[in-house]
């Protein structure tokens, strides 16, 4: 039996009549390029500098990432610095704590060998220095610097932080760079154009700032606004207290006005009846002349004196009124000259020893000094002012003496008059120079007088160049009243 022919149409089977060039594995003549090159297989040597090559970009990378960590962890320290110096500062209404919060965070958080922080001051007339480090503080409590610009031999952009030149830091600043290794950093703190101050730091020579840049004009505007609330929080003190002061001198003024008016009503009425009561005995005895009641030509002389003496109290009293007109209106005058006190003491004596006064009342008078220097006084007014003070001391004293004493001292001449009268109130010394202050309805009504008396011989002593004043150790322990004149 034949074998049957072969079915050239069953897969796989080759076609009659050529034999299959393709067999696996061979060239494809056919294929682009001809036949495929085998690749051969890496060395060993080039596997190792692959694996050295990873392993060094993968270091750069850890390197580099580690850096950023860095980076970060500082600027996360620095900015929780920044909100902590913040904080502190916005509950911070004084300069000088400002200045020192600042002193301390550029020596603790920014290395800085030695820094001096200034503020602006003396109403925008120099900027003081508030608090530095690593110098001694009389040293850089020396180095005031002139507002607005604090370097006007070496102009620089005051609001731009930047390395100082050595030209700029001749002389007291110099100081500041403690080491050769340390340069200079300006540090302002600019506010609305306006310069409210400004750090130098002593820092490494060639420090990259570029890093801390971001965290400097934080902190400078911080400061900036810090500083200016400071102000405003002072001036705001300044002014509270100046209002406090003008309203305490007002209540005063007030109080002071308000006693015054009752003084000068009670004065006025007072007045009026010591005016009226001389008066009245000039025209009652007038009167008796000139109806002739009178028995004889005794008892019509007797009338006619004791009208005489009540038109002098009369006269006393406008010359006090007229001559207080006359010093509050400035038209009071002195005409100053060599004044022999011994002279004037012999022509004041007659006088007082002929005022009315109690007759257990002892009037003493000082011991003649011929060799008493002279002294420069108006000899009218200064005889004024003696009179004054006997009359008063005559009429304050019941009982005791009236003394008149003379002390040569240094420079000057003192005079006393010292009585054993109802004395003076210490809280009532203080006052006594004042206006009206007799008229207060106690001894003035019972011993009568204006109480203008003292309030003139103030203002005498004052415009002659001398001085008045008054002692008393209480009511009934008598008084002193002292006048000095500066001797020629």
């Amino acid at each position: 039996m034949n074998a049957s022919p072969s079915n050239p149409f069953k897969p796989g089977a080759p076609a009659q009549g050529s034999s299959n060039p393709y067999k696996p594995g061979s060239p494809n003549p056919f294929k682009p390029g001809g036949p495929a090159q085998p690749q051969p297989p890496p060395s060993g040597q080039e596997v190792l500098a692959n694996l050295v090559q990873a392993q060094r970009t993968l270091s750069q990378q850890t390197q580099e990432l580690n850096d950023l960590r860095l980076r970060l962890a500082k600027r996360t320290h620095q900015m929780a610095v920044l909100q902590h110096v913040a904080e502190i500062l916005a509950a911070t209404p004084k300069v000088n704590q400002v200045a020192s919060v600042l002193q301390d965070a550029f020596v603790r958080e920014f290395g800085a060998k030695a820094c001096v922080v200034w503020t602006l001051e003396d109403q925008g007339g120099a900027f003081q220095p508030k608090a530095g480090y690593g110098l001694p503080r009389s040293q850089w409590a020396e180095m005031v610097l002139p507002a607005p610009n604090p370097f006007p031999t070496s102009p620089i952009v005051l609001f731009q932080s930047q390395w100082l030149e050595p030209s700029i830091v001749e002389g007291p600043l110099e100081a500041l760079r403690i080491s050769p290794e340390l340069s200079l950093y300006f540090l302002p703190f600019e506010h609305q154009l306006l310069l409210m101050g400004f750090a130098i730091l002593a820092l490494e020579t060639g420090r990259n700032m570029e890093e801390e840049q971001d965290t400097f004009t934080v902190l400078q505007r911080q400061v900036a606004v810090s500083i200016y609330n400071a102000w405003l929080f002072r001036d705001l003190g300044q002014q509270r207290d100046a209002l406090r002061r003008q309203t305490g001198e007002l209540e005063t003024a007030n109080t002071a006005l308000r006693e015054a008016d009752r003084f000068k009503s009670e004065f006025l009425a007072l007045t009026s009846h010591e005016l009226r009561t001389p008066l009245t005995g000039i025209l009652g005895f007038t009167r008796l002349v000139l109806d002739e009641l009178y028995e004889d030509e005794e008892e019509r002389r007797r009338m006619l004196e004791d009208s005489y003496t009540s038109g002098k109290h009369l006269l006393s009293l406008l010359n006090d009124i007229l001559d207080l007109a006359k010093i509050e209106s400035g038209r009071m005058q002195v005409v100053l000259s060599h004044v022999n006190l011994q002279t004037l003491i012999d022509e004041v004596k007659p006088i007082a020893t002929a005022y009315p006064r109690s007759e257990k009342v002892e009037l003493v008078w000082p011991d003649p000094h011929p060799d008493l220097p002279e002294v420069m006084a108006d000899p009218g007014r200064l005889k004024q002012v003696l009179l004054n003070l006997l009359s008063n001391a005559l009429k304050f004293t019941r009982e005791g003496s009236v003394r008149m004493e003379v002390e040569r001292g240094f420079g000057a001449i003192t005079l006393r008059v010292v009585d054993t009268g109802i004395g003076i109130k210490t809280e009532d010394q203080a006052r006594l120079f004042q206006k009206f202050v007799q008229a207060d309805g106690g001894h003035a009504r019972q011993y009568g007088g204006t109480g203008l008396g003292l309030v003139i011989c103030k203002h005498l002593m004052e415009m002659m160049g001398g001085t008045i004043s008054l002692f008393s150790e209480g009511a009934g322990q008598g008084s002193t009243l002292t006048i000095t004149m500066p001797i020629v």
